[in-house]
């Protein structure tokens, strides 16, 4: 059996998506690794599809898409064995980019219920062996109770409270500016200046782009952003994209 290998126009063509979605794919930490020839072994790839996008299974061709390369190396049977629909807890955390203890709080997660007796969120799904996840099953129960995580792992777009509004990235904002913006995308209610100012002084948020006397034009007589600084930072916030490890709470 040979060892067929696809690049990312072969990954484009054999499970129809866009090359921009492609390229999305091949970025994520447990995408395939590619090999030395700077190609992606189809076997993995395909497993990978089967469990993370199984809406684009089957592909649709069963011979090697265009872009497919066979490697004469590695001819013995068995070559690699696709990667398991399993997983344990440090998986799962290498996976999802968080610690241990928060993901083994996920495994702990309790069915909740309102007053009504309604289910409100799913207990986290139980172990199909000791120890051991079903991939597809923490899938879904991330997507739906831990949206800013599957955001951050499938590099989608956040759910906003209120959508950012159109207009130019190179555009110039001022705080009070940012804290509409920022505070309408985070919890639907603009943030005050006065609390973006705190903000700013424990960095938590955005430094500024300009300031007086930089010596840029246009002239600026307070700190001033652009709105694609501004809107990088509130994805990032929305996606837990850049928070450190001791942010990662059990909770998130």
């Amino acid at each position: 059996m040979t060892n067929r290998r696809i690049d990312e126009a072969g990954i484009s063509a054999r499970y129809g998506v866009k090359p921009k979605d492609t390229v999305v794919w091949t970025t994520l930490v447990n995408f395939p690794a590619k090999g030395e020839d700077g190609l992606w072994d189809v076997a993995l790839v395909d497993a990978w599809v089967q469990a993370m996008r199984p809406q684009y299974w089957p592909p649709r061709q069963e011979a090697p898409a265009a872009g497919a390369a066979t490697s004469p190396r590695r001819q013995k049977k068995a070559a690699v064995a696709p990667p398991s629909v399993t997983e344990s807890r440090s998986e799962m955390a290498k996976r999802f980019d968080m610690t241990f203890n928060a993901v083994d709080a996920w495994t702990k997660a309790p069915e909740r219920r309102d007053t009504s007796g309604k289910v409100v969120a799913a207990a986290f799904p139980p172990p199909v062996s000791e120890g051991q996840w079903d991939a597809k099953a923490v899938d879904e129960w991330v997507r739906v109770h831990r949206p800013r995580v599957w955001t951050a792992y499938t590099g989608g777009e956040p759910q906003f409270a209120k959508p950012l509004p159109a207009g130019d990235p190179k555009d110039l904002l001022n705080i009070t500016e940012y804290g509409v913006i920022r505070g309408n995308a985070i919890s639907g209610k603009p943030a005050s200046r006065r609390t973006m100012q705190s903000y700013l002084l424990r960095e938590q948020i955005a430094a500024p782009d300009r300031r007086p006397g930089d010596r840029k034009r246009p002239e600026v007589f307070e700190p001033m952003w652009y709105r694609e600084t501004i809107y990088q930072e509130i994805r990032r916030r929305l996606t837990r994209g850049k928070l450190s490890a001791g942010e990662k709470s059990a909770g998130d």
